[in-house]
């Protein structure tokens, strides 16, 4: 194992997990820098002027923003941005309790957490999170900065476009395109595309509805 300092950027519940899997990867974690001064792992140093001034401390930097609300992709993307213009590296994480296959591809700041499967030649996009249980299938593409929540269901061959959003177990069928910035409520079935910034939640009257915008 390797002893490497990491930075996280984001001080809220998920920078725990973050945090855990970024030890057990051989980093120590010990200062967080976030927009608020209460945070969950280590100590508060400031925000992102204060992390550029600290930058030679660390081998590198962790988005600990959890993606679960179109705002919240929003931010990281923005946060993304400034990371690449400042040229920070940025690990990938992988959980050494999740299942990756042979072939596999994790972008810049992929995120892995536990007891996640990532079939054969799956491709798993620049910051995206694959969150705890969630099974990503065979030659599937998940798209930077997109989230997959906690026991989500991603078929084979699907294509989820970026700064997107699965809810908790939620399932797409195998071959389907969700476009970019989509959303998906927590426990849908998509049977269907769905459209760049198209959202499908679950309706009492409705169980799968697809909407624009």
């Amino acid at each position: 194992m390797t002893n490497k300092r990491l930075a996280l950027i984001g001080g809220g519940g998920f920078s725990k997990e973050i945090a855990e899997v970024a030890q057990l990867c051989g980093y120590t974690v010990e200062a967080t820098y976030s927009s608020q001064p209460s945070v969950q792992v280590g100590s508060y140093r400031g925000y992102l002027d204060e992390l550029l001034a600290d930058r030679a401390e660390f081998a590198g930097v962790a988005l600990a923003v959890g993606g679960v609300s179109r705002a919240a992709i929003q931010a990281r993307s923005e946060i993304i941005a400034w990371l690449d213009r400042h040229a920070l590296p940025c690990p990938s994480l992988v959980s050494p309790h999740a299942i990756v296959s042979q072939g596999v591809a994790l972008g810049a700041g992929a995120f892995v957490a536990h007891g996640v499967i990532v079939n054969l030649d799956a491709r798993l996009g620049r910051f995206c999170v694959v969150n705890t249980g969630a099974i990503i299938g065979h030659d599937a593409e998940i798209g930077d900065n997109t989230t997959i929540s906690p026991a989500a269901f991603i078929g084979g061959r699907c294509l989820i476009g970026a700064d997107g959003l699965v809810g908790p177990l939620a399932k797409v069928l195998q071959g389907l395109k969700v476009g970019e910035r989509a959303m998906i409520g927590m426990g849908c079935t998509v049977l269907r595309a769905v459209p760049d910034d198209g959202a499908v939640w679950p309706r009492p009257d409705n169980p799968i509805a697809a909407d624009r915008g």
